[in-house]
């Protein structure tokens, strides 16, 4: 977990308990990582000798984790050929493919606004920490979030929600998760958190229903995220741990 605290921005605001933590998927969430990721998946698995893609047939793989796409799209299964094929795609993911990739248009708005208002942002997302914190500072919006917290693949989102409850700063105030695809929906509510779904993403019109509120555009964030944000006790989650 990458932590701000210490950046001047939230010096006045981090005490506020009465303010929202909110919680952001970053890949079709923030941003429009497809040419990147469709290009660093293809990349993998021609250097695998497997054949390629369309972009089009790959979008559906921007959110779950890297193994999964590789178990369905080479049918790898062991942990030393998934660990190849991810190593592989970081390749030219590390130093290429996270620069191919735009933000949302409004969407640093409503971060502006979001933390001009009181709330706390942090990231949960299922890239490698030091990657989405790479792609974060391309974007020159890191000073935006307290923490981000990403993963391999020994850790689920659901895990990422945790260790955000369980913050001494940010589990103190209601709280929600925003993301696009059904992974942080269900995440959610495997902690006991609301959710709300982006439209503007990769996930299916089924994926949005799974979430507690869903909007269409950026601008509607700020009044769903008072609907929704809720407070999640953390004896809660030690007990669905379990």
């Amino acid at each position: 977990m990458v932590s701000c605290y210490s950046d001047q921005k939230y010096t006045n605001i981090v005490h506020n308990k009465n303010m929202n933590t909110v919680i952001f998927d970053l890949d079709g969430t923030i941003s429009d990582p497809a040419e990147g990721i469709t290009r660093c998946i293809n990349h993998a698995l021609a250097e695998l000798g497997h054949p390629t893609y369309p972009e089009s047939d790959l979008l559906k793989y921007i959110g779950p984790h890297l193994n999964i796409t590789f178990s369905e799209l080479a049918g790898l299964k062991s942990k030393a050929d998934l660990a190849r094929a991810i190593e592989l795609y970081r390749e030219r993911y590390i130093p290429i493919g996270y620069k191919e990739n735009r933000l949302y248009d409004g969407i640093v708005d409503i971060l502006d606004e979001l933390v001009d208002t009181g709330s706390l942002l942090c990231i949960a997302t299922t890239k490698r920490q030091d990657i989405a914190a790479s792609v974060l500072k391309y974007f020159g919006i890191s000073h935006y979030f307290t923490q981000i917290h990403g993963c391999d693949l020994d850790r689920s989102k659901a895990d990422l929600l945790r260790d955000v409850i369980s913050d001494s700063i940010l589990g103190k105030r209601p709280m929600v998760m925003i993301g696009d695809r059904d992974t942080d929906f269900l995440a959610a509510t495997e902690v006991g958190m609301s959710s709300i779904a982006v439209q503007w993403g990769y996930g299916r019109s089924e994926e949005y229903e799974l979430a507690s509120d869903m909007v269409k555009s950026p601008v509607d964030l700020p009044e769903a995220i008072v609907r929704n944000a809720q407070q999640v006790n953390a004896p809660d989650i030690a007990t669905r741990r379990r």
